[in-house]
């Protein structure tokens, strides 16, 4: 009897386990599904590019749009994630850190952008990662390997 309780209990536990996977999967949603501000700053600093498709999971979406440009949102709409291996604009980010990253490494590609709690995580063409404070002073670097 003990084992067949032990059986239905461990049937159990592992059916509820993968109820819940599911429930956090990623799933493809349609765009009009991302929050108002996720789609207004889409349309306005990646002008004549369409989205390509929306992943959404408990706590954040993913975008991929048709210039290759990958952007993880928050579930409120905020960016916090910009990823493009053909070169990310300075424009995206606060002044004082695009002129900090501009100064202190002209002509350098930006591949991937990242807010932290403390600023934000660079990542540029030469695989250096460079960590910027919202002031524009670099508070730390680093080559990724």
């Amino acid at each position: 009897m003990q084992k067949f309780i032990k059986k239905i209990s461990l049937g159990l536990f592992y059916g509820s386990c993968l109820l819940c996977s599911s429930l956090y999967a990623d799933m493809v949603v349609p765009a009009t599904s991302l929050p108002q501000n996720a789609q207004s700053f889409i349309s306005s600093n990646f002008k004549n590019t369409q989205i390509m498709y929306v992943e959404q999971d408990f706590d954040s979406y993913e975008v991929r749009l048709s210039n290759g440009v990958k952007i993880d949102f928050y579930r409120d709409g905020n960016w916090k994630e910009i990823e493009n291996y053909n070169g990310i604009d300075l424009s995206l980010l606060p002044t004082q850190v695009s002129k900090t990253i501009q100064t202190t490494y002209p002509n350098i590609l930006i591949l991937k952008i990242e807010k932290e709690w403390s600023g934000y995580e660079i990542k540029l063409a030469n695989m250096l990662k460079v960590y910027i404070n919202e002031a524009g002073q670099i508070i730390g670097q680093k080559y990724d390997d």
